[in-house]
């Protein structure tokens, strides 16, 4: 549940400083363009782009883990077949 608010927090500043990015650019049409503000939306947008799918990646190795244990699990919990007996006259 961590990872996954994580991620969504990340995706979240993602879209954000990118924004900041296009805004910094969009100041040209003004004449008061800023390319140091371009530049810190175009890094922070690509960092936490980065980290979002790098925890997304550990989070699905995880639910993967899991998947696979419960499936072992359930494999030995099952009732074993033994063979029936017939009885002979």
């Amino acid at each position: 549940m961590c990872k996954r608010l994580l991620v969504l927090i990340l995706s979240f500043g993602t879209i954000i400083a990118f924004g900041y990015a296009l805004g910094g650019l969009g100041g040209y049409m003004f004449d008061q363009g800023k390319p140091l503000v371009i530049a810190a939306g175009l890094t922070g947008g690509i960092v936490s782009a980065i980290l979002a799918l790098k925890i997304w990646r550990t989070y699905l190795n995880d639910i993967d883990r899991e998947n696979k244990e419960a499936k072992l699990r359930a494999e030995n919990d099952s009732p074993k077949e033994q063979p029936q007996l017939t009885d002979e006259k």
